[in-house]
């Protein structure tokens, strides 16, 4: 057995059951589930376990633990601590698993040693699917544009994602943002899936994934901070690569100011244009121009700002 799925729970009585139907119904049972409730408050935690006794002889090991410590990255990181296979995947508890992933996953560990195995994922809001946006063979500066490494992407190479310390506890939101941008900072060997894309992930108001930005916007500057300082103490980066991963985060920072100006959340804004500030003190005056432009575009409701961005900062680079 080469594959553990690691899923956290809080709270979700009403809809872990449908996610653990969908990892049962895999057309491949060769992996171990680990399931943590972080602290419910709710019954999750019984109906976790209830479920984990019903389906003791699907032929595959299940266990039920639990973690005080609150956040999903505190529950991640126990399941994380548990996980016994060379390989790691973090499932989110209200979401639907493709049955042929594992599979599919399974087929790619047999070609070889990876880091990171990267899976395209389909996010569902309003009953309305779409394939998640991503870049094949990006990087650094192409995440934090995108943020394509999504919880539902990144398969791990166990031993590995311990050396890079796992999920960072202080993150409340983003924290797969972050983990995605630290761990391509280490320059991993990625197997990038292609060819179909993966699951069910539902975006709602109670998500893990969120439906705004205004609710979380201390948060997601905190994560921004971060990976700032991430990014800054990354020796073995090339000028280039640090100053291009620099434009990215600047960027960011700008169309996140716009989103938190469309959503009137005045203190949010300033926080972003601050980050921005923070980011690059003095820009250069197309940067700053462009950073004005997505800024004042992502504020009155543009759509894809990051795309542009994108564009600009790979051929800029």
């Amino acid at each position: 057995m080469k594959l553990t799925i690691i899923v956290p729970v809080w709270n979700r009585k009403d809809r872990v059951v449908r996610t653990l139907d969908s990892i049962a119904a895999s057309r491949n049972h060769d992996f171990e589930l680990v399931v943590v409730d972080n602290g419910s408050t709710d019954d999750s935690l019984a109906v976790c376990q209830q479920w984990a006794w019903a389906h003791r002889d699907d032929g595959f090991p299940i266990q039920v633990l639990s973690e005080l410590r609150q956040g999903a990255a505190a529950a991640r990181n126990r399941g994380l601590q548990a996980c016994q296979t060379e390989y790691v995947y973090f499932f989110d508890s209200d979401d639907i698993l493709s049955d042929d992933f594992i599979g599919d996953v399974l087929k790619v560990m047999e070609l070889g040693a990876f880091d990171m195995i990267y899976a395209p994922v389909c996010m569902e809001v309003n009953d309305q699917r779409k394939v998640r946006d991503y870049v094949r063979g990006g990087g650094f500066s192409e995440h934090v544009l995108t943020s394509m490494m999504g919880t539902h992407s990144m398969v791990f190479n166990t031993r590995w994602l311990r050396g890079i310390g796992g999920w960072n506890e202080e993150m409340r939101v983003w924290d797969d943002w972050e983990l995605g941008a630290r761990a391509l900072l280490a320059k991993p060997s990625i197997y990038w899936m292609e060819g179909k894309e993966y699951h069910r992930i539902l975006v709602h108001d109670n998500s893990l994934t969120g439906s705004g930005f205004s609710h979380s916007w201390e948060a997601q500057v905190k994560a921004m901070q971060c990976v700032y300082d991430e990014l800054s103490h990354a020796s073995e980066l090339k000028y280039r690569e640090r100053r291009r991963g620099l434009r990215s985060l600047y960027l960011r920072a700008k169309i996140g100011e716009g989103q938190l100006r469309k959503e009137r959340c005045t203190e949010g804004a300033a926080a972003y244009h601050q980050m921005a500030a923070d980011i690059y003190a003095h820009p250069v005056k197309p940067l700053r121009l462009l950073g004005v432009m997505l800024c004042d575009y992502t504020a009155v409701g543009g759509r894809g700002a990051w795309r542009l961005a994108l564009r600009l900062v790979r051929w800029n680079s």
